[in-house]
């Protein structure tokens, strides 16, 4: 028997929870193999992601509820009420609805008393939600942001003290926003007018990218990896933010090329085009899977050039033979300049994880540092915000590494960015700049 929209929901919030499988590849999934229609399709969509995204305030309400622990409720019964929370006070569904779904649910899972419990506290929510005590902006902005843009405390206090409140504020917004699909023309294959025109007549609704000639904005259509310009090579899903790594490592044709951490292989494909496919890449990543993975779109995008190894970064020495004209380091982050893209992965977060990814990143910084020639240029990038993992890890790499210093980066940006270089490294941000946040820093080595 098929499951209600409601129901399905459920489920993928449950097994993002007590699994930590990745609800934008859970849901996508499990809704291909629903009959949905397409409006209910986007029900369970917004329901999905938006639960998950607010966990932290929908808990906060529970608390003001609840007539036992939060610890003590049952996982399954804390998500259908998390759910049904989203509903009645973010979802344009009738509380009456939301309510007696729950309860239904409930009485079809659990024993009377659960479905009593349910109904009771999802009807005081009903009754009170005008009436929530949320707290000032003024005098408390970091429970006031975490809570209204569903954010964990420590990070909105960590970029309050980096980026200021009303920035803060912006940025936590943007990340509950549905980022746009951004794909890279391979020029190797075709030309963005050509490409964009295909689309169209395909279907789809093309924009050009903000910075870069290859970037193209696309809408609608479905799924764009279905499209037979996609399995022809033609281009790559990547986010605009990641294109403008590959112009700062400004390889050159006829040079060697490392990429140390390459997989999936969207940077080292972009490097093949801008190389004309002349010269050399070594791509490396440590996982055996996404080194097959990279294999595929090396073929599928025809970087020639593209020579993919498993192997791992911190010991790149001993895979590296002789010096690199140019290394790129895309290293291992907390991703929390992707937060859009993952509604679940803030809850999953710790200052702790941060903690061990800036010195994982600062020592396979040091490695693939060693494997670059004198005069030879080292691009360092994070899709994250945090101090800690972009300007500390590169203080704490020029101590190690006096042989190497910051180059200037601004001549290798899009015009548009230069006004926001800093001490010659570039943060971008999502709610300024309109792509996922990045951290980028190009260095060189002394002659």
């Amino acid at each position: 028997m098929s499951k209600a929209p409601r129901e399905i929901a459920l489920e993928v919030i449950n097994r993002v929870h007590k699994t930590g499988s990745y609800a934008n590849l859970l849901l996508p999934k499990r809704l291909q193999e629903s009959d949905l229609d397409v409006r209910d399709r986007a029900f369970v969509t917004e329901l999905t992601y938006g639960t998950l995204r607010a966990k932290g305030t929908l808990d906060w309400v529970i608390k003001k509820f609840s007539s036992q622990k939060i610890e003590k409720i049952p996982d399954l019964v804390l998500d259908l009420l998390r759910m049904s929370i989203y509903q009645i006070i973010y979802m344009d569904v009738p509380d009456r609805a939301a309510v007696n779904e729950a309860v239904d649910i409930a009485k079809k899972n659990f024993h009377p008393g659960i479905s009593k419990f349910v109904n009771g506290l999802l009807r005081s929510v009903s009754r009170e939600k005008e009436n929530l005590p949320w707290p000032d902006r003024n005098a408390d902005p970091v429970k006031y942001i975490a809570l209204k843009y569903f954010h964990p405390m420590w990070m909105v206090k960590s970029w309050i003290e980096e980026f200021g409140v009303a920035e803060t504020e912006a940025l936590c917004a943007a990340n509950n926003r549905a980022p746009k699909m951004t794909i890279r023309v391979n020029t190797l294959k075709t030309d963005p007018e050509a490409l964009a025109q295909a689309l169209r007549d395909a279907g789809w609704t093309v924009e050009a990218g903000s910075y870069l000639r290859e970037a193209l904005s696309v809408r609608g259509g479905g799924d764009i990896t279905r499209l037979s310009r996609f399995k022809e090579g033609r281009f790559y899903v990547q986010d605009e933010s990641s294109m403008i790594i590959a112009r700062v490592v400004d390889p050159q044709p006829g040079e060697t090329v490392l990429d140390a951490a390459a997989a999936p292989g969207g940077k080292t494909t972009h490097m093949a085009e801008l190389m004309k496919n002349k010269g050399q890449i070594i791509s490396v990543d440590s996982n055996a899977n996404r080194v097959n993975l990279m294999k595929r779109n090396f073929s599928r995008m025809g970087a020639s050039i593209a020579l993919p190894i498993q192997a791992d970064a911190k010991r790149i020495n001993a895979v590296i033979k002789k010096p690199v004209d140019r290394a790129l380091l895309d290293a291992p982050c907390s991703g929390l300049g992707v937060l859009a893209r993952r509604p679940d992965s803030r809850w999953n977060k710790t200052p702790e994880q941060i903690t061990e990814l800036m010195s994982l990143q600062t020592d396979m910084l040091d490695a693939v540092a060693g494997a670059v020639k004198p005069g030879g240029v080292l691009v360092y990038s994070v899709c994250t915000l945090t101090r800690q993992e972009t300007r500390l890890v590169v203080e704490r790499f020029l101590r190690i590494r006096e042989d190497f210093y910051v180059d200037k980066i601004a001549a290798y940006l899009p015009e548009r960015l230069r006004a926001d270089v800093k001490d010659d490294m570039i943060q971008l941000l999502p709610h300024k700049h309109g792509v996922d946040g990045l951290f980028i820093a190009r260095f060189r080595r002394s002659e």
